[in-house]
């Protein structure tokens, strides 16, 4: 498990969406954008039992989110944020987490498409195994070159 640092924590709380990658039972990719939200040194996202993300993890835990800074590096490199990690899937609904992620995307408490009551949502949580893309979440003691060439990668 990882601490999540300020950094992290930061673009964790501005309005920028998650893309978050599963694996679908024939091992290929499948996509999906949520809404999150750091607690403690854990991710948050809501999504419905019966969608393709939580059918996924419920087979298969490990995840990848990737999320779109607004900044670009000193290279002209967008910034992005990639975490691998496990998830842990809870059944819900969880109306004050709904409401949050609600009031942080939307400035509305309540929001249709948070799940806010839906009896069928779950609320998933993701442990950081680790942290890559371009920007400050990179170990700045690394050789800048080397990193700013895998970064690219990633």
């Amino acid at each position: 498990m990882t601490t999540i640092p300020a950094h992290v924590q930061a673009l964790l709380g501005s309005d920028a969406v998650a893309h978050v990658w599963t694996a679908n039972r024939d091992g290929s990719p499948q996509v999906s954008v949520v809404w999150v939200i750091a607690q403690g040194d854990e991710i948050l996202f809501g999504t419905d039992s019966r969608s393709e993300k939580a059918k996924n993890l419920a087979n298969n835990p490990r995840v990848i989110l990737s999320i779109e800074d607004e900044e670009r590096n000193e290279r002209g490199y967008q910034r992005h944020l990639v975490i691998r990690g496990s998830a842990r899937v809870e059944p819900g609904p969880d109306p004050e987490l709904m409401d949050r992620l609600a009031m942080k995307y939307t400035g509305l408490r309540r929001h249709p498409l948070a799940l806010r009551d839906s009896p069928t949502s779950v609320v998933v949580r993701v442990t950081i195994d680790r942290l890559s893309g371009v920007g400050p979440w990179i170990d700045d003691t690394a050789d800048r070159p080397a990193r700013d060439a895998a970064a690219v990668t990633t």
